[in-house]
């Protein structure tokens, strides 16, 4: 790929980031363990607050979660060695059939946070490339759980949440967009890494949310209950 094949793919993973965020913090707002990004009175803004479109089709091979969480980890810890990751983000495509969400590949956006430096950053993760997008001050106040402990990748995730109740809601609902959310931040202190799962109908206005176990696998809850 030229240089502007590859900012334009970066352009995509933040719009994707910015569809993701929206959509898990209004679905999720009620859930009292949902968190959509890390918040504080000093950490930098690193997301935009608004997006009019869904982003079209990627034209770049996807990677599942847990790959491309290799090469931001490594791209991380160059930027601060002691980075632990905070959350991992993306959106697919508007109209990406059950298949093609199955596969569980797309580009990723992950945050990281470095505690000797108190400052968050984010990457974004085109096929194999981790890229610095952002980054700013932050103090964290929940415990942060080793990523030792992720187990699920997202083809996994997705798999479950289909068979879970999502494979009907695209049947009954049509054309939709799914965002997926790994969240490392301990904010109930269970220890428990969760994937949070939603799909929202374009059609109907209507949603379906999950909550896994990023560990086990295990149904936390859905919404609405299956």
């Amino acid at each position: 790929m030229n240089r502007l094949e590859w900012i334009l793919g970066i352009i995509l993973v933040v719009l994707l980031l910015v569809v993701a965020a929206l959509s898990l913090t209004f679905w999720f707002r009620n859930d009292r363990t949902a968190v959509s990004a890390p918040s504080s009175s000093n950490s930098a803004t690193i997301i935009a607050q608004r997006a009019d479109d869904i982003a079209p089709t990627s034209e770049y091979d996807g990677r599942s979660a847990i790959i491309a969480y290799a090469a931001a980890l490594k791209t991380a810890e160059s930027w601060q060695a002691d980075a632990q990751i905070l959350t991992a983000q993306a959106t697919w495509p508007q109209g990406a059939t059950a298949q093609e969400l199955r596969e569980g590949e797309t580009s990723w956006g992950f945050t990281f946070y470095a505690p000797s430096a108190q400052k968050i950053a984010v990457f974004s993760v085109v096929e194999d490339t981790a890229v610095l997008v952002s980054q700013g001050e932050h103090q964290q106040t929940e415990p942060l759980l080793s990523a030792s402990g992720w187990n699920l990748d997202s083809d996994e995730a997705v798999e479950t949440f289909l068979a879970g109740g999502g494979n009907r809601f695209l049947a009954d609902n049509g054309v939709s967009t799914l965002t997926m959310s790994l969240l490392a931040s301990d904010v109930e202190e269970n220890g428990r890494l969760e994937w949070q799962i939603a799909l929202f109908s374009h059609q109907t206005g209507q949603a379906f949310t999950m909550r896994l176990d990023a560990t086990s696998g295990e149904i936390l809850s859905t919404n609405p209950e299956t």
